[in-house]
C-alpha cells in the first residue's frame, strides 16, 4: 500500500493507492480533482503493478514532473514528488492510515470480528528450532514491503489477535515520526494507538504486555477510561537504535499470555534485524543505480564523490548559482555529411565521436550536460558540493580540454575514410549560472541554466572550424595559461550587447 497527499485549497487531502489506481485530473470523476486551467482532464494515472507503484502521463497538455524530471512513465519511490500543474503531490511508501497516539480514542474492537485459530499455535515453549525457522523465512526475503508484511503475518500465526500493526521511524525535515507501514486487518480512518503503551515501550525498551488496563494501569486514568484491555506492544531494536514497534491488540481481559508476549518479542529481534538487512540492501541498490544515473554525465570521480554525499546525507542538494565555465562542441556540416552516409555508418561515427570527446572531457573533471545531435554540451566546475572549497580552476580545465577534443578528433579522423572527414569548432564561456540536479532515483539529469550557457553557444555557432573560441570571462580567469588571440567584439544571435571573443592558439610553455 502507498499513501498519496496534496494541498487542495489550503486543506491536505490523503489517498490510498490500491489495486484500483488513482486517476489524477481536472474532470469531476477522477480519484484526485485538481481543479486548475492547465491540469487536463485526464491528466495522469498511478497504479499498483506487483508491489511497484508506476505514475502514467496520459497524454496531458503540460506534463507531469517527477522530482522536478519531466516524465512519461516512472517508478514512484518513498519520498517522491510529484508536479501537476501547480499541485504538488507527495508519495509515501506506508501503510495509508495515519498514526493518532490517544489514550481516550484507544478502546476496544469489535468482539463481532473474525476470529482466528488457536490451535496452530506452537507448543508454550520457545526453543532454538523456532526461532531458526523464523529467522530462516524472514531472511529470504528481498522485498522491502514483502517483508514487512510477513514480519506481521508471523506475528499473527504465533500469537493470533484481532488487530496488527508495524510502525517504523521516518525522518520528516529536522524530527523522527513514528509511520504505519503495515496494519491489519486493513482499515480506512485514521489509527489510533494507546500513547501510553507505546511510550512505555519505546522508553523501557521492553515488551509490553497488557492483560487489563484497570490492573495494569491502575493511575492512569485516560486508560481506564478508554477501556483498554489487551495488548502486546514490543519495540524493533538494534543495539541502541530504535527502529519501530510491532504491537498486537484484541477486546477483552487475558487475551495474552507471558508465551505471548516472549513470541512476540521473538518476532521482534528477529524482525528488527532483517529490516535493517534489507533497508541497508536496498540503500546499497539505490546507490548502484545512483552511480550508473551519476556515470552517464560526471566523471568516475566526481559521480563517487557525488554518490557518498547523498549516502551521507539521505538526498542530493538544493539547486544553487555559482560561477562554472561552459563548453559547447558540435561537427561542422553534420548534416551535409549524413546525407552520403548510410543511417547505420552516422550512427557509428558519431557514437565513435562522442565517446572520444566525452572521455576528454571527463580526464578535466568536466560533465557532460547533453548531447544535442552531433552537438555537446559540457560543463566545468560543476557540480560542486556544498561542502566542497571554491575551485578557479574550472576555465583552464575547460580550455585544455578543449584543445584536447581537437587533438582527439584529428586522431579520429585519420583513421576514418576520407569521405567521412569532418571538422568540429568549440565555443567557451564563464559566468554565474543556475546549476542542479533534478530528476528521480530512476532517471537523473544534472543542468545548467542561464545567460551563462547561451553565450558559450553563440561563441560556438561563431567559431571556424578547428578552432575553439572564448568569451572575455573565460579569457580573464585562465590568466596566461594559454595563447590567445583577440578576435575583437562579434555579433551573436539572441543578445544586444556584442561579445568579445579571444581565439585560443595553444597552451603557453
Amino acid at each position: 500500500m502507498a499513501l498519496i497527499s496534496v494541498t487542495i485549497n489550503d486543506v491536505v487531502q490523503r489517498f490510498a493507492l490500491t489495486d484500483r489506481g488513482i486517476s489524477i485530473g481536472r474532470q469531476l470523476d477522477n480519484d484526485i480533482v485538481l481543479n486548475h486551467a492547465i491540469v487536463s482532464r485526464r491528466h495522469a494515472q498511478i497504479v499498483l503493478e506487483g508491489r511497484q507503484s508506476i505514475v502514467r502521463d496520459l497524454n496531458s497538455r503540460n506534463g507531469v514532473f517527477v522530482n522536478r524530471l519531466r516524465i512519461k512513465e516512472e517508478q514512484l519511490s518513498d519520498g517522491d514528488i510529484l508536479a501537476i500543474g501547480p499541485f504538488e503531490l507527495f508519495f509515501e511508501d506506508r501503510a495509508p492510515q495515519s498514526v493518532v497516539f490517544d489514550d481516550n480514542q484507544y478502546f476496544p474492537i469489535d468482539t463481532q470480528g473474525q476470529s482466528v485459530r488457536h490451535d496452530v499455535l506452537p507448543a508454550d515453549t520457545i526453543n532454538l528450532q523456532d526461532f531458526y525457522n523464523l529467522g530462516r523465512r524472514l531472511n529470504q526475503v528481498v522485498d522491502f514491503q514483502e517483508l514487512l508484511d510477513l514480519v506481521v503475518d508471523e506475528m499473527l500465526r504465533l500469537v493470533p489477535a484481532q488487530r496488527a500493526f508495524l510502525l517504523l521511524y521516518k525522518d520528516k525535515g529536522d524530527r523522527r515520526e513514528l509511520v504505519p507501514m503495515v496494519v491489519y486487518p486493513a482499515a480506512q480512518g485514521d489509527l489510533v494507538i494507546s500513547s501510553t503503551i507505546v511510550r512505555k515501550a519505546l522508553e523501557n525498551g521492553q515488551v509490553m504486555l497488557i492483560r487489563d488496563a484497570i490492573q495494569d494501569f491502575a493511575g492512569a486514568e485516560s486508560i481506564v477510561s478508554a477501556n483498554i484491555r489487551s495488548a502486546v506492544c514490543a519495540p524493533l531494536m538494534l543495539t541502541n537504535t530504535t527502529l519501530g514497534l510491532l504491537m498486537i491488540d484484541s477486546a477483552g481481559r487475558e487475551q495474552f499470555s507471558e508465551h505471548d508476549r516472549d513470541r512476540v518479542a521473538m518476532v521482534a529481534s528477529q524482525a528488527a534485524i532483517a529490516i535493517e538487512r534489507t533497508r541497508l540492501t536496498r540503500e546499497l541498490r539505490q546507490q548502484e543505480q545512483l552511480l550508473q544515473n551519476l556515470g552517464r554525465f560526471l566523471s568516475s570521480n566526481v559521480a563517487k564523490a557525488v554518490a557518498r554525499y547523498v549516502s551521507q546525507h539521505g538526498k542530493l542538494w538544493e539547486a544553487q548559482e555559482q560561477v562554472v565555465t561552459v563548453l559547447f562542441a558540435d561537427i561542422k556540416g553534420f548534416t551535409a555529411l549524413s546525407e552520403k552516409l548510410s543511417p547505420s555508418e552516422v550512427q557509428d561515427l558519431l557514437n565513435e565521436y562522442l565517446h572520444e570527446m566525452t572521455d576528454v572531457i571527463f580526464t578535466y573533471n568536466g560533465t557532460v550536460d547533453k548531447y544535442i545531435g552531433d552537438g555537446i554540451m559540457a560543463i566545468f566546475g560543476a557540480p560542486r558540493l556544498p561542502d566542497e572549497p571554491l575551485n578557479d580552476d574550472h576555465a583552464n580545465h575547460a580550455v585544455a580540454a578543449a584543445l584536447d577534443m581537437l587533438e582527439a578528433q584529428k586522431r579520429l579522423v585519420e583513421k576514418l575514410e576520407p569521405s567521412k572527414a569532418f571538422d568540429i569548432r568549440i565555443g567557451i564561456n564563464t559566468g554565474v549560472a543556475y546549476t542542479g540536479f533534478f530528476g528521480t532515483r530512476h532517471r537523473l539529469e544534472y543542468t545548467v541554466i542561464g545567460d551563462t550557457v547561451n553565450t558559450a553557444s553563440r561563441l560556438e555557432s561563431q567559431a571556424h572550424p578547428g578552432t575553439v573560441y572564448i568569451s572575455e570571462g573565460t579569457k580573464q580567469m585562465i590568466g596566461n595559461a594559454f595563447v590567445v588571440q583577440d578576435i575583437g567584439e562579434l555579433e551573436v544571435k539572441g543578445r544586444t550587447q556584442l561579445v568579445h571573443a579571444y581565439k585560443v592558439l595553444e597552451r603557453r610553455t
